[in-house]
């Protein structure tokens, strides 16, 4: 896959992605409002779009993590370049975007973004245990970034 396509399957992967979750949101607001129907249709297309980002990253799994850029394939590696995102989060991205809230006296934005930081850190710890169990089980199919085995 060309590095062009790479790049442009994988802004489709998260415009997508970004879709279905605001679709996923409006629908929770439709749903508190008493718009039922709304609601359901908005929950519809939210799987819908859901399925098509799924297509998207079927197709980019073949060349890295559209994410982290890490191998995937198997379990193990998937989880690897799951921990990999958690890592950037936890360290990197959430405490900047606090301090970026703290620095614009955005002191209930900081404090959100400090719990993330957190929740990220849990994740981390989760995921290094995760990729630990599943190293200590290690099958005789060892893993490619295709999935292929050996």
């Amino acid at each position: 896959m060309s590095s062009q396509l790479f790049a442009d399957l994988r802004a489709a992967f998260a415009s997508e992605s970004m879709t279905a979750q605001r679709y996923a949101y409006f629908a929770e607001i439709a749903e508190i409002e008493g718009h039922l129907a709304v609601a359901q249709t908005l929950r519809e297309l939210a799987s819908t779009t859901d399925c098509v980002a799924h297509g998207h990253l079927d197709l980019l799994r073949f060349e890295a993590d559209p994410s982290t850029r890490q191998p995937l394939g198997d379990t193990e590696l998937n989880v690897a370049a799951a921990l990999t995102g958690e890592l950037h989060e936890s360290a990197d991205l959430y405490p900047k975007l606090s301090e970026h809230a703290h620095d614009e006296g955005l002191a209930d934005v900081a404090s959100w973004l400090e719990t993330l930081t957190a929740l990220k850190g849990a994740h981390v710890t989760r995921l290094q245990s995760t990729l630990a169990e599943l190293r200590a089980q290690e099958p005789t199919g060892r893993h490619t970034a295709a999935g292929t085995g050996d």
